[in-house]
């Protein structure tokens, strides 16, 4: 058995730990099935704007989530029981997943405008040429709700309406930085949004740091979660608890 107050107090925050860990692949593994096969999301991803390499994000996530609540099971069940075995295989794959999402986090900071062009290449793709009152019914709805959610006006180009001051989606009421005057015709003018591929580039670069952010903190804890581990297997009296 752990010997010393201090090895017991290891044992109960390691057990602390694996739990809010559990709970943590829990939420992520919800979150991910969610975004999987929420309705709503799949208009924009899977449909005609073509941005299938969301669905990517969403299967690590369903990945992670599951892999971390095994982890935090583990390290549970070997805090408990003091098992070596236990304890070694989450210090194991508690190392690994430290590794991959402190690469992940650096890799999603420093890559962060490779998600743009994604984004870009799919509006590209989606509006190919000509203008959006072109396309179908569908696509067009899809935009307006787009525009709606995000302040926008257009996918590349806000003038990718043939009239943008027809769209109330389209229409602010004041022209500042983030809307510019249109002029349908000599005579008559209205103030429209920016493009949503700008709302986009900010959203998705705001978010990726965020993102990038908590994967480094994730990181940092499970670290501690390592050494905690380490600390009690050492205090876990040789030849006790072995399978």
């Amino acid at each position: 058995m752990a010997e010393g107050c201090c090895a017991s107090i290891i044992k109960i925050l390691l057990f602390i730990f694996n739990f809010v860990f559990w709970v943590t692949g829990a939420v992520l593994l919800g979150v991910g099935i969610w975004l999987r096969v929420d309705q709503d999301v799949s208009r924009f991803v899977s449909g005609d704007l073509n941005m299938s390499w969301f669905y990517t994000a969403c299967y690590v996530m369903i990945a992670a989530g599951a892999i971390t609540m095994v982890t935090g099971f583990l390290g549970c069940c070997g805090a408990m029981k003091e098992n070596k075995i236990m304890l070694m295989i989450f210090a194991g794959i508690l190392g690994l997943l430290f590794l991959i999402e402190l690469i992940a986090g650096i890799l999603g900071v420093v890559y962060r405008d490779q998600v743009t062009e994604w984004t870009r290449s799919s509006f590209l793709e989606a509006l190919s040429s000509g203008k959006i009152d072109a396309k179908s019914e569908s696509f067009r709805e899809l935009v307006t709700v787009l525009q709606g959610e995000y302040s926008c006006c257009g996918l590349v180009n806000n003038t990718d309406w043939q009239n943008p001051c027809s769209q109330d989606t389209c229409l602010c009421t004041v022209a500042n930085q983030y809307c510019r005057t249109y002029y349908p015709t000599p005579q008559s003018s209205c103030s429209i949004f920016r493009p949503c591929l700008f709302e986009f580039e900010i959203f998705l670069k705001k978010n990726i740091i965020v993102a990038g952010g908590v994967g480094l903190a994730i990181a940092f804890i499970q670290l501690v979660g390592i050494v905690f581990s380490v600390i009690l297997i050492r205090n876990v009296g040789d030849g006790e608890n072995i399978a």
